[in-house]
């Protein structure tokens, strides 16, 4: 489990309250609410209407404040919950806390080792939810075990998630409900979240070109495959990683192309995935830059101006004659990137339903770079978008070699 470092903010630990249950735990006009507070120091509130999805009958509840003081609550409410549930003192009980659906890879680990290790400091039962919430960007995770055992796993799994917003990867933006952000098939985020917008429709043939040195395209495909099947299942993407040697002139012979392809909400997830597994890379600092293909028409003064303003990245551009494409490294934190390149993925697919503009054609690219005409053999299709498996995105795997079959 990480060690405490420097907080970047207190990350709220949120569960699933049984419809039933709200009475019990909020008490008269919520005068156990108060009593609770008052008792331990703990904010706890209880989602209201429009809150949460309608299609969650459950309401959420969130417990706010110092690590000690949200144990001490999340423990009094386990309680009352085991007492509704007629569960004797050493009798397992059943508890569910969510968790942002983009950070259920990090908790559950490389091979399932971070959430085994939760379990066996904890002796609770854990079960991740392989689907979303339907209507939010978070998973379940069921707990079973005493109520000692249970909030020593809650503990444990926050801890995890306070890891991941102390090193920039969570925001406060992802622990709140944000109506209309999901819709049916997919994901469609706003330009507040780290995430960026992506547009309804979308044309399935483009996609997100970034160029990586040969030791993290090795890290982005794993041994035998798995890491980039693994970021497939998890995004809906579809992800491949060119042969050596197809790139444009310009870019280092060595470098690779990863393209990320698949429905926009897919591929707007997928460069998140990837963009969040490169920047854990193992002996590797973390890039403040990423190198990103984009159609020149893509590139003026203008475009990059607007794509600078909404993602707080800084974007420098430089051509590459004879191809449609110029290189666009992106530099700054890595939520700024991820902004920026699901801006360009959003003008992108704008500028294809619009059925082009200079150097487009027919709703495609006038010229597809013949760099990109094959694919490299470490791809597999995704039909449709598979949340976080049980073996989800690893972290601290070694970068396979590189090699092409």
């Amino acid at each position: 489990l990480p060690s405490p470092g420097p907080m970047n903010f207190p990350v709220p630990w949120r569960a699933l309250l049984p419809i039933d249950a709200v009475s019990v735990v909020t008490g008269p006009s919520n005068r156990h609410l108060k009593e609770l507070a008052d008792a331990t120091g703990a904010t706890v509130d209880i989602s209201g209407e429009g809150e949460t999805p309608e299609t969650l009958s459950d309401k959420i509840c969130t417990i706010s404040g110092a690590v000690e003081q949200k144990e001490a609550a999340c423990r009094r409410i386990v309680d009352k919950l085991r007492g509704l549930q007629e569960v004797a003192d050493q009798e397992p009980g059943v508890f569910v806390v969510i968790v942002p659906s983009c950070a259920a890879p990090m908790v559950v680990g490389q091979k399932g080792a971070q959430i085994k290790e939760v379990i066996e400091l904890s002796g609770a039962e854990i079960s991740v939810g392989k689907e979303n919430i339907i209507g939010m960007l978070d998973q379940p995770i069921g707990i079973t075990g005493t109520g000692g055992q249970v909030v020593s796993a809650v503990s444990k799994i926050n801890a995890i998630l306070q890891d991941l917003a102390d090193r920039g990867k969570l925001q406060p933006s992802d622990f709140r409900y944000r109506p209309g952000m999901v819709r049916e098939g997919g994901m469609q985020m706003d330009s507040g979240g780290p995430r960026g917008n992506v547009v309804s429709g979308g044309n399935p043939r483009t996609h997100a070109k970034f160029v990586v040195a040969t030791q993290v395209a090795g890290w982005i495909i794993g041994k035998q495959g798995r890491h980039i099947r693994e970021l497939q299942e998890n995004s809906g993407a579809h992800i491949q990683v060119m042969k050596e040697g197809e790139v444009p002139p310009g870019v280092s012979p060595t470098d690779r192309v990863v393209e990320i392809g698949g429905r926009p909400d897919a591929k707007a997830e997928g460069i998140q995935i990837v963009m969040m597994a490169v920047d854990s890379m193992p002996a590797l600092a973390a890039p403040r830059e990423t190198p990103m293909l984009i159609p020149k028409v893509l590139t003026t003064d203008s475009e990059i101006k607007d794509v600078q303003q909404m993602s707080g990245a800084e974007v420098e551009v430089r051509d590459l004659p004879g191809y449609d494409e110029a290189l666009c490294t992106l530099l700054g934190s890595i939520e700024a990137r991820i902004k920026a390149a699901q801006r360009f993925l959003i003008r992108i697919e704008e500028v294809v339903e619009g059925g082009g503009g200079d150097g487009f054609a027919g709703g495609a690219p006038a010229r597809r770079p013949a760099y990109a005409a094959r694919e490299e053999p470490h791809s597999l299709p995704v039909e449709s978008r598979a949340p976080a498996p049980a073996s989800a995105t690893p972290r601290r795997e070694e970068p396979a070699a590189v090699t092409d079959t």
